[in-house]
């Protein structure tokens, strides 16, 4: 996945910074490819809150049921970029 900086990317790594503030994680060594499971051990309550975060940041409801689940089951895994690609599209017009 190539890393293109934009405002929408910025915004949700700035986001995530916040949320792990204090969990004792290096935050300068997230980019795209950073995995919230696996690389920062987000349990099902951080994900909700990282997404109600970015949901309240952007003032709209933005349908993460649609990246969450695949099949009828939760995904078990989610990268920074498939987040920023989502919301990409979802503000630009939806999927």
């Amino acid at each position: 996945m190539q890393a293109i900086d934009s405002p929408i990317q910025s915004t949700i790594i700035e986001i995530l910074k916040d949320i792990i503030q204090d969990w004792d994680l290096e935050s300068d060594e997230i980019s795209l490819e950073t995995q919230l499971v696996a690389d920062l051990s987000f349990a099902s309550i951080d994900i909700i809150h990282f997404v109600v975060a970015i949901e309240d940041h952007f003032k709209q409801k933005f349908g993460f049921a649609q990246l969450l689940m695949q099949d009828g089951r939760y995904v078990d895994d989610l990268n920074l970029g498939q987040l920023v690609n989502f919301i990409s599209s979802q503000l630009n017009g939806g999927v």
